[in-house]
């Protein structure tokens, strides 16, 4: 059943993002073209915009997900579409700070109202809105299937063995961070596991940050997933946040030892101020 729902998850997930992309096209054409292009014509406007999209539904990946469906759609040129990702990165390090819409949540309700300007309207327009509004829902819904199969898995005494031994050996961390939100397509759960494991200290600081930089990585599969039959753009645009992660997250565990020791007197300060 596992399998099932990963594989219908899936199927749910790209057509989403073909639906969504051909019918904003169809809607908006070249209006909607002009107002991506003006709102993310720069660099700076397209980190901006991807920290907004990013804390508005909750998930970097939805957002890599949004954009290269845009850009499979011709919506959106790479330069245009890699600005958006590098704010995605940061936008997500804010969402745990903030209470906002969780789209999963409203799958469901935003899938019958596509559905329903679809079948239950004659205006073309209408339609054409209903196919975005479905294909949006179906992104997300796909994406919920998925990870509710997936997250089970995290619970296997495995998981939390292989958790606890990176103490030693940070790019063994590396690598369990990055495999298990591959797995799981959700660096959030693995992430909630982390604490839980930190807090009783069965993972060590330096294990616990190296596993961090493993879920950067690892949660860069969900764009690779939403270029799977698309445009060579829309490849492009996943192999940019594939190698801005990889290589981000590189370079970060050189300096791995010091950047804990700052996180370990942030965290005795936090302490002391308690």
């Amino acid at each position: 059943s596992t399998i099932f729902m990963i594989v219908g998850g899936l199927g749910i997930f790209l057509y989403g993002i073909n639906l969504m992309g051909d019918s904003l096209k169809s809607l908006a054409g070249n209006k909607l073209k002009l107002v991506i292009e003006k709102s993310t014509n720069t660099p700076i406007k397209g980190i901006l915009m991807g920290i907004f999209i990013t804390g508005l539904i909750q998930s970097s990946s939805g957002t890599t997900a949004l954009t290269v469906g845009l850009v499979r759609a011709g919506l959106m040129t790479l330069p245009q579409a890699i600005g958006i990702i590098l704010g995605a990165n940061i936008g997500t390090t804010i969402t745990s700070f903030l209470i906002g819409l969780k789209i999963k949540d409203y799958a469901l309700p935003i899938m019958a109202l596509g559905a329903f300007l679809i079948f239950f309207t004659h205006k073309k327009k209408s339609k054409q809105l209903g196919g975005v509004i479905l294909g949006f829902g179906m992104l997300f819904y796909g994406l919920d299937i998925m990870g509710g199969a997936l997250k089970d898995l995290a619970k296997l005494p495995s998981f939390e063995n292989a958790l606890q031994s990176v103490g030693k050996y940070p790019v063994l961390g590396l690598m369990v961070g990055a495999l298990t939100t591959v797995i799981v397509q959700s660096s959030s759960a693995t992430i909630g596991i982390l604490q839980g494991l930190y807090s009783t200290g069965a993972v060590p600081l330096i294990g616990a940050v190296a596993i961090v930089f493993g879920d950067n990585i690892g949660t860069t599969v969900t764009a690779v997933l939403a270029s799977i039959g698309g445009s060579i753009a829309a490849k492009r645009t996943a192999l940019a946040h594939v190698l801005f992660n990889l290589i981000g997250n590189l370079v970060f565990m050189v300096f791995l030892i010091p950047y804990t020791s700052l996180i370990r007197v942030l965290e005795i300060r936090v302490l002391h101020e308690d």
